[in-house]
């Protein structure tokens, strides 16, 4: 048994010393792969915190009634910290801010960068629901029915999905696109996680029921 061990051991020593050059290769790639790694995690974690701390100041600068600094404030957190939850907060109060001032273009400008998943994570369902609010404000009916499915698609909430898809179908009826509204109305009363908006489904399919069909 013994003498196997030493065998084998002299058969490692042997190889290592014939492969030496590819095994200080090998442990390079790994050791750089590791801080790479480590660079990365590191990068994003300070992303993260100068985003939260950008968020913070332009908070109170909310909180203290100064609208323009705050847009500012917003602005920069939001431009430069794509993929934090800071800069996805950040573009949604901007753009709630210009709304609130009923600069809907600018709103929707500041919504932009962040409706993937990749940019603004579980709070995609909220920005395409701001972007619907903002279309809707500027007539925009049938891109805001749009906007407000795609964020109905984004959530896993059966009720806020329900509640998106009723707004859907609201911008659709705006748009006068009632047999697309008619198709979700219809849809929401056969779903039993939509009990939420039962009253409103049973009352928009009466009013499309008695509604003469357009000529």
């Amino acid at each position: 048994m013994t003498t196997d061990i030493s065998e084998d051991a002299e058969s490692l020593g042997e190889w290592l010393q014939r492969n030496s050059r590819a095994v200080s290769i090998a442990s390079g790639a790994v050791a750089i792969a590791v801080v790479s790694i480590w660079f990365y995690m590191r990068s994003a974690e300070i992303k993260r915190l100068n985003a939260d701390r950008g968020l913070s100041q332009a908070k109170q600068s909310i909180a203290a009634g100064n609208a323009a600094l705050a847009a500012t404030d917003l602005q920069k957190v939001a431009a430069r910290y794509v993929g934090t939850p800071g800069g996805t907060v950040a573009a949604m109060l901007l753009a709630q801010l210009q709304y609130d001032q009923a600069k809907y273009e600018e709103g929707l400008k500041a919504l932009e960068a962040y409706q993937s998943a990749r940019a603004a994570g579980p709070s995609l369902t909220d920005v395409w629901s701001l972007t619907g609010d903002g279309q809707l404000a500027l007539g925009k009916a049938s891109e805001a029915a749009a906007s407000y499915q795609k964020a109905a698609d984004a959530t896993k909430l059966a009720g806020g999905r329900a509640m998106l898809l009723a707004k859907a179908a609201r911008a659709l009826m705006a748009a006068g696109k009632d047999p697309e509204a008619l198709a979700i109305w219809q849809k929401l009363a056969a779903d039993p996680d939509a009990a939420v908006v039962k009253n409103e489904v049973e009352i928009r399919l009466g009013e499309l029921a008695t509604k003469p069909a357009a000529k």
